[in-house]
């Protein structure tokens, strides 16, 4: 199986363009109206994610009853995804607090003043086959969209490919410039930094690595697999900068 196709290049080339993104550009710190701006339009994809990961699961160590061994369980990959969905759902801090990664940034919404309120009201609403904008952004709903369109294919590969590229191998760059647009002697944005630090250092170490071999796997050295998988993978990216394009068309109508 190539995978050094032009589709894959391409992908790479979006991966440095989300990367790049005007909105992370060099320079002043983010204000705290515009990191208000910024996470009512992030918690979107904050929560998303669990359902990128919770499908994942439901392919590679489903909870059903009688269980029975797969190759999953036998070659480490139902080991990553379960470290996932443990440190997603219920991390702990060094007070013994536990809290999943969604709890954590709302928690950071509060403490900047952003309004999270439209966002749990567009989740507790939100239904799987039923499109509705409710409350949210309208660049926040279609990542989302774009992500359950995704997750409607049915196919691991092309869920893995979302998971890995659109994710976990691509938030430790993208978060780390993030994080320096970010005042670091405010107390307030405590819980922010804590959630972005988290996912920098364990994405970059373990599961951006981990990653990439779950969607190797899942590829099953076909061709077709691949170059579908990385179709989805792309539009995961086109969706993320125009995610960013959103959140920053609103700072610069706002300022």
């Amino acid at each position: 199986m190539n995978q050094n196709t032009k589709k894959f290049i391409f992908l790479q080339d979006k991966i440095k363009e989300l990367n790049s993104h005007k909105l992370f550009e060099q320079g002043a710190t983010f204000t705290q109206e515009e990191l208000k701006i910024f996470m009512e339009f992030h918690i979107y994809a904050v929560w998303d994610f669990m359902s990128i990961v919770k499908s994942l699961q439901n392919f590679i160590c489903p909870s059903t009853y009688p269980w029975r061994p797969n190759k999953y369980s036998k070659n480490g990959i139902a080991h990553l995804i379960n470290e996932i969905v443990f440190s997603e759902e219920s991390d702990v801090d060094e007070n013994d607090n536990y809290f999943s990664h969604f709890d954590l940034y709302v928690s950071a919404m509060h403490d900047v003043g952003a309004d999270s309120s439209n966002a749990m009201n567009f989740i507790e609403k939100f239904e799987l086959h039923e499109h509705n904008l409710l409350e949210a952004p309208k660049e926040s709903f279609k990542f989302i969209q774009n992500t359950f369109n995704c997750i409607k294919s049915n196919k691991l590969s092309n869920i893995a490919a979302i998971f890995t590229y659109g994710r976990e191998t691509t938030i430790p760059d993208m978060f780390s410039k993030i994080l320096s647009k970010i005042d670091e002697k405010d107390i307030r944005y405590n819980n922010l930094r804590l959630y972005i630090k988290r996912h920098i250092e364990v994405d970059s170490s373990r599961h951006g690595p981990l990653s990439i071999q779950l969607f190797n796997y899942t590829c099953e050295n076909s061709q077709d697999i691949f170059d579908e998988a990385v179709e989805y993978a792309i539009k995961a990216i086109e969706a993320r900068i125009l995610l960013w394009d959103g959140v920053l068309k609103k700072i610069n109508n706002t300022n």
